[in-house]
């Protein structure tokens, strides 16, 4: 890298951040620097770092995401043109991709010197760098084809950063999952990955059509059938467990809205929602509920698998999903840790390369259990629009798993990360201090 971009990429790493630990950052930009030019030699950095690129990634880091609720998702779908997103998402996506290299730069030395993580980072300039083409660009017929391939090429980048990030973390050798400081960072990226990839399909989902023949808007279902999506959700996962373990449990599942007063219909659960996100997110929790139920009959040599519950529940404000297991439970001890990265009860298992070829995390290469990162991934589904995941069990008998989403489109807003000096602050944290038994979380 020429000298006069290496010191201007050292400037907009640093700008912000106490200048006491300059020292650290500058021993962390050089691993940083040497890791980008390292993994692959073929590719010429002057060109992706030049100094115009990295003005402008200061200048975009500087701004905060524009979070979008499902309703705003909804109303421009029905109301809105491709011009319009196309004016919208020519700044969005940019700004989002540079509050995130900004933060990958601060990550923790062993993490960074990864040949993954290097190229995670190479990925996100090259991405940044492409969509500066269309900053002053008018949104012509041309402009529009060309946005439009561009955000594919960029969508079919990042694919495999979750199954590459994995490999790196792996690499740490954390038994019980990641420290406190790379979870943060992993939950910022992954919850970034996904608010980029949530803006691409919804824009070629629409692509001037305001509703197709499902009566899908984009990716938004206005009257998703939460039911039926967890009925999908459960085949898809029934399908390998029935490769790994050649059977699988029952499903035995209600629904019931208890806002309708009417007893014929209170039974179908309804809500304007992402269908893909909730059966990513009940696709990881049978997987889990099926391997435990699997693995704990044939412990207890039970002629026939206990059946899974799921229960859906419709409030004022609220959707809840309960999904029980009679598997044999999680100890105590084990329940805080399993939306750690890198943490699986499960025997853990190597997907060298990424393992998924490209395919990303629906990739048939990917194994039914052991990455440790299906729960945690799941739960950046919920909370990405404002909903959660939350897990209840008794070692020896099974699991209770509540998933929680907005019912009211316009309360499910994404939560978004925004490059800050306070997400530096997090970002540079060493606990020094030991956990008494006040801080019941961490001693756990």
């Amino acid at each position: 890298m020429a000298a006069r971009g290496t010191k201007l990429l050292f400037k907009l790493m640093t700008q912000g951040l106490p200048k006491a630990n300059l020292a650290q950052h500058q021993k962390t930009f050089a691993r940083t620097a040497a890791g980008l030019a390292g993994f692959d030699n073929s590719k010429n950095m002057d060109n992706i770092l030049n100094s115009e690129t990295m003005m402008k990634m200061d200048q975009y880091s500087k701004y905060a995401p524009a979070p979008i609720s499902i309703k705003n998702l909804l109303e421009h779908g029905q109301n809105s043109t491709s011009l319009n997103s196309f004016l919208f998402m020519r700044k969005e996506i940019p700004t989002r991709l540079a509050n995130m290299i900004m933060e990958i730069k601060l990550l923790p030395q062993d993490l960074l010197k990864q040949r993954e993580c290097a190229e995670i980072l190479n990925d996100y300039i090259i991405s940044f760098r492409d969509m500066l083409v269309f900053e002053h660009a008018k949104g012509s017929v041309g402009d529009l084809d060309r946005f439009t391939e561009i955000l594919n090429m960029i969508r079919r980048r990042h694919l495999d950063t979750v199954p590459m990030m994995a490999q790196a973390v792996r690499k740490l050798n954390a038994a019980d999952g990641v420290t406190e400081t790379i979870q943060y960072f992993l939950d910022r990226l992954y919850i970034n990955r996904i608010s980029i990839h949530m803006l691409i399909s919804h824009y070629n989902a629409l692509l001037g059509e305001s509703k197709n023949l499902v009566g899908m808007v984009g990716t938004i279902d206005p009257k998703c059938d939460v039911l039926s999506v967890c009925k999908g959700a459960y085949e898809a996962a029934s399908g390998i467990c029935d490769a790994e373990y050649f059977e699988h449990p029952l499903l035995k599942a209600t629904a019931m809205d208890t806002s309708d007063k009417n007893l014929t219909t209170q039974e179908k659960v309804t809500s304007t929602l992402v269908p893909s996100h909730l059966h990513q997110i009940l696709f990881e929790i049978f997987k889990n509920s099926m391997r435990a139920t699997c693995e704990n009959a044939e412990r207890k040599n039970l002629t026939e698998l206990p059946y899974i519950r799921c229960r859906i529940f419709k409030t004022q404000d609220d959707i809840t999903i309960k999904i029980s297991d009679i598997g044999g439970g999680i100890k105590r001890e084990s329940v805080e840790k399993v939306f750690n990265y890198m943490y699986s009860t499960a025997p853990k298992v190597d997907v060298p390369g990424g393992g998924s070829y490209g395919a990303g995390l629906s990739a048939d290469t990917l194994p039914m259990h052991g990455l440790g990162y299906g729960l945690p991934l799941s739960r950046l589904y919920a909370r990405y629009f404002r909903g959660d995941i939350k897990i209840s069990s008794v070692d020896g008998y099974g699991t209770d798993v509540y998933v929680y989403m907005q019912r009211v489109s316009h309360m499910a807003q994404e939560n978004l990360p925004v490059y800050n000096a306070n997400s530096s602050a997090k970002l540079q944290n060493v606990a020094t201090q030991v956990p008494d038994w006040t801080d019941i979380q961490r001693m756990s």
